[in-house]
């Protein structure tokens, strides 16, 4: 679904802009049965600790006896938790199983870290790592400088692919064939908003084309300035982006320049440790 436009609002962050939710598909491989499921823990975010069934369902679509079944099922599991003294659901510490051996798998976070806070710490804003999920980023990583940082960047914090400044340098790195293609699924997504959106996108990959980052001030939170530079990974499949973000008191078109430069110095630094680092020795996780 689209979201109503944002002429005349003041930008307001929605950390559940990003999140799609499929429960059913034609194709007989697509077993819906296991799409609700993980549609019910994907209705919980940030923003939404607490669910009852009732509420579940209206994210999901899903029918209420549906949902009481599933989240039962969940709960046995330990993905989910039944707060009585609310009615209601929250997720439960067996998420985090299902994301840790993702995350002690990924090579860059921990090679990139040392890097991060040391920027951090120059240019006194924070610095972040994220990952393309769909119409989202995901950060595998993150280093706070800003004075009051924003607390909720840890490492599986989501923000909107098409409103920041680290998802449009995703989109920027993508291969031109594989940007337009994916440009049909926001076009679909986001519908009447799309031809401002695209405009913005494109912007952003000119930008990435000609100075190697792109800058988004104030696209998602109204006070806050970001810049972002696309970091292709693997086989090339794997979308990431480094970005420094900050308030925009502070973090102005100067600073953003200056830390433009800066991620690209980083990004090439990481590139020359990780093509030195022993193949599958690479540092531990968090360390």
């Amino acid at each position: 679904m689209g979201r109503p436009s944002r002429k005349d609002k003041i930008v307001q962050p929605d950390y559940s802009e990003g999140i799609q939710i499929k429960t059913e598909d034609e194709d007989p491989r697509f077993n819906n049965a296991l799409a609700r499921g993980l549609a019910i823990l994907r209705a919980f975010h940030v923003d939404i600790k607490l669910l009852g069934n009732l509420e579940i369902a209206e994210l999901t679509g899903l029918p209420k006896s549906t949902v009481s079944r599933l989240s039962f099922t969940l709960t046995q599991l330990g993905y989910l938790r039944y707060r009585p003294e609310f009615g209601k659901y929250e997720l439960a510490a067996g998420v985090v199983g299902l994301a840790y051996p993702y995350l002690a798998g990924q090579v860059v976070p921990p090679v990139a870290r040392p890097l991060m806070v040391e920027l951090a710490l120059k240019s006194k804003t924070n610095v972040g790592l994220g990952v393309q999920e769909g119409m989202s980023v995901l950060y595998l990583e993150y280093a706070l400088g800003e004075a009051n940082p924003n607390r909720l960047q840890r490492a599986g914090f989501r923000v909107p692919l098409v409103r920041t400044g680290m998802g449009r340098a995703c989109i920027a790195g993508m291969r031109p064939e594989q940007r337009e293609q994916f440009y049909v699924e926001l076009r679909e997504h986001y519908k009447r908003e799309w031809p401002k959106l695209h405009d913005e996108l494109e912007d952003a990959a000119g930008q990435v084309q000609t100075r190697g980052f792109c800058i988004a001030a104030g696209t998602f939170r109204s006070t806050t300035n970001s810049v972002a530079v696309p970091f292709i990974h693997g086989d090339g499949q794997t979308i990431m982006a480094f970005n420094c973000q900050g308030h925009s008191q502070t973090h102005t078109p100067d600073a953003m320049l200056r830390n433009g430069k800066r991620l690209l110095e980083l990004t090439a630094e990481v590139r020359r440790r990780l093509a030195d680092a022993p193949h599958g020795h690479g540092p531990s996780l968090g360390h």
